[in-house]
């Protein structure tokens, strides 16, 4: 009996990691293999800035089903905090600081910690594409190990996949509110 309780152990946690080891491969696949993620919206780059940059907007396509809240209304300038209270509150919400606006250029987003400190960047470039615009989106580890993914470990580096899965999804959303169609399910 002993013997069937252990083999039946073993296997529920070879299948966990190799659940884990998909879902990981699954989240990394979605992106591009330098971990941009591109999407192209049929919109100049005008107007997707401002919806980027516009604490008023960033509920309409950022953290789909999470509270969204700024403390300024209207443009973001750099140094203002965007809180995002997710649906099913885990832990604490995440905090998006401002870090870089270029006007129809760049918009840099840095993941703090509750005491400030930074644990990550995003930073979402615009690029003109004839009458479209085409968002790459970044994000990076601030950790000085940043660059050696072993360093970092499994643990943030499926956090780091998890965030810029993340921008793909907010992206895509905003690109559904800009175009005006529906958004669908993408399925791999």
């Amino acid at each position: 009996m002993l013997k069937w309780v252990g083999g039946c152990f073993v296997l529920v946690v070879v299948l966990i990691a190799g659940g884990a080891w998909f879902a990981m491969r699954t989240m990394r696949d979605s992106v591009g293999p330098d971990g941009t993620v591109r999407v192209s919206i049929a919109a100049p780059p005008e107007r997707v800035y401002a919806s980027l940059s516009d604490g008023d907007s960033l509920q309409t396509w950022m953290a789909q089903g999470s509270t969204v809240t700024t403390w300024r209304n209207g443009p973001l300038a750099v140094g203002d905090s965007i809180k995002v209270a997710l649906r099913r509150s885990v832990g604490p919400p995440i905090v998006w600081r401002v870090r870089e606006l270029v006007p129809n250029r760049v918009v840099a987003l840095e993941l703090t910690q509750g005491d400030g400190r930074a644990m990550g960047v995003r930073k979402d470039s615009l690029v003109a594409a004839g009458d479209s615009t085409v968002v790459v989106s970044v994000v990076t580890s601030s950790s000085r190990d940043s660059t050696k993914s072993s360093a970092r470990g499994v643990g943030a580096d499926m956090v780091l996949s998890m965030f810029r899965l993340q921008a793909k999804l907010e992206l895509q959303s905003l690109k559904a509110r800009l175009e005006g169609s529906p958004q669908t399910k993408t399925t791999r």
